[in-house]
């Protein structure tokens, strides 16, 4: 993994470019594209095409932003050849996309089902077949890293095999999303456990415990003291982090946190 050291990334609302750039610039920050997981923009061409112009022109830095991949109904592993036919072209059409833009990474998620997981038929081809993708994802481009990112995923033992039977790509790894964790177990030594050796990239927003809000850091009851305490313990400090929160406010907001605790 090539890796930038710590970088800390916020997700620009293209409706409010200007702004967002401006954040960006005073606080040094990357941006991770969330514009593309959209169907209906991918299957407009002219958008499209018009929408990665305009970030072009905005003459972002190579290898330091990162871009949400597709994830509506994004299932590689579906035994519906059609269904998983589509699935591999959307997720090809984000690591093209990711290359125009010259970002560091995309960001994929499992796409594992609640409830199926226990069943080994199912999890052993969704193993087979994500490694699969994922090694012909990487190397549709050389200069673009793929991260794994925990969603449904009820717990850490899944994407931790999938990351170990990758462990020969430099240029895989997990991003593991701190909300979805919570939400899954609530025990996050376990999930630092797994995955501590693949994990590379972060998604970072407080919640209640009961659903996905993605509110500002400290704005929830994630104990965020033990969680920067568990990413110090495995040595995962310099790794990125997108603070998935929407909005200026929410985003200053969990920068201020951030340096409250000293990060």
């Amino acid at each position: 993994m090539t890796g930038t050291g710590k970088i800390t990334h916020i997700i620009p609302r293209f409706q409010e470019l200007e702004t967002y750039v401006k954040i960006a610039g005073e606080h040094s920050l990357g941006f991770e594209y969330n514009d593309f997981f959209n169907p209906a923009l991918l299957d407009d061409r002219e958008a499209l095409a018009n929408r990665i112009a305009v970030y072009q022109k905005l003459g972002r830095p190579e290898g330091i932003d990162t871009l949400h991949g597709a994830f509506y109904d994004i299932v590689p592993f579906s035994w519906d050849s059609g269904i998983s036919s589509h699935s591999i072209y959307r997720m090809q059409q984000s690591v093209e996309i990711a290359g125009e833009l010259g970002c560091r990474g995309v960001v994929f998620h499992t796409g594992l089902t609640p409830g199926l997981v226990g069943d080994q038929k199912y999890r052993s081809h969704w193993l087979e077949v994500m490694a699969d993708t994922v090694r012909m994802l990487l190397g549709q481009d050389d200069a673009v890293e793929i991260y794994c990112e925990n969603m449904f995923d009820e717990s850490p033992w899944e994407l931790a095999e999938l990351a170990a039977m990758l462990a020969g790509e430099k240029r895989f790894g997990i991003c593991l999303d701190i909300g979805h964790m919570m939400l899954a177990t609530g025990q996050p030594k376990q999930w630092f456990e797994a995955m501590g050796p693949y994990v590379r990239h972060f998604h970072v927003n407080d919640n209640h415990l009961n659903r996905d809000e993605h509110l500002a850091l400290g704005c929830g009851k994630i104990d965020w003291p033990q969680i920067f305490g568990l990413i110090q313990e495995y040595g995962l400090s310099e790794n990125s982090m997108l603070l998935e929160v929407s909005g200026p406010d929410r985003i200053g907001t969990s920068l201020d946190y951030l340096q409250a605790c000293g990060l």
